[in-house]
């Protein structure tokens, strides 16, 4: 089931325990403690894992004054919604028919997503790939995605962050911290299950061969 930030925010809260709030950034120090923390915790787990939910892929369409050109080939604006980057692709929006082209299977395995280098400066992409999308992990993806798990991480990684401001209960800090690594870990473990790319393990030409990827022998 979906759930909203709202939503989120309560579980928080009776984690901590204290009051449930009715509006998003109600005048009570809940509901104003859950609004500061939301963000700043959602970035957090963002930011440590690749969660397939707010994976996003766009073509970097504002081609900057590059000032690097000993090193680099081309300089892209970042998109604003991005916490942390994940692959320029090896092959560009110029060969896309229709939107971006899907990845295939074997790419994963054998590394090729991570074959075009980039650096990153401020708001700012260099890379050799010309056209270039960007794989990267969004910092606004919609809460109604969010596994079941993933929320409860998030609510955990908030009330871990507003217990002292409401409770001024330091050793329930302690164990919320506590408790939240543990469900961050939880919900990154589901989320490598759900997804059958997460396995980056070294798969042998020879397997391929067998596979019928592979021409050769």
């Amino acid at each position: 089931m979906g759930r909203s930030p709202l939503d989120i925010k309560n579980m928080a809260l009776a984690e901590v325990p204290s009051t449930r709030i009715e509006t998003e950034g109600e005048a009570s120090i809940e509901g104003q403690e859950t609004l500061a923390a939301y963000q700043p915790a959602l970035e957090y787990l963002l930011e440590d894992f690749d969660w397939g939910f707010a994976i996003r892929r766009q073509t970097l369409a504002t081609l900057l004054t590059n000032d690097r050109t000993a090193e680099w080939q081309y300089a892209y604006a970042l998109p604003e919604d991005m916490a942390r980057p994940r692959f320029v692709l090896p092959f560009g929006a110029d060969l896309a028919n229709s939107g971006v082209p899907s990845y295939p299977a074997w790419g994963p395995w054998r590394g090729f997503e991570g074959m075009v280098p980039f650096r990153i400066s401020g708001s700012t992409i260099y890379t050799t790939q010309q056209f270039a999308i960007l794989e990267y992990i969004s910092n606004a993806p919609e809460p109604s995605t969010f596994s079941a798990r993933f929320a409860r991480a998030l609510a955990l990684e908030i009330a871990s962050r507003i217990v002292t401001p409401i409770k001024k209960d330091r050793a329930r800090q302690g164990d919320l911290i506590k408790m939240a690594e543990a469900a961050r870990e939880r919900a990154k473990a589901d989320e490598m299950n759900r997804d059958p790319e997460s396995p980056r393990d070294f798969v042998s030409e020879s397997q391929l061969v067998r596979a019928g990827i592979l021409p050769w022998a």
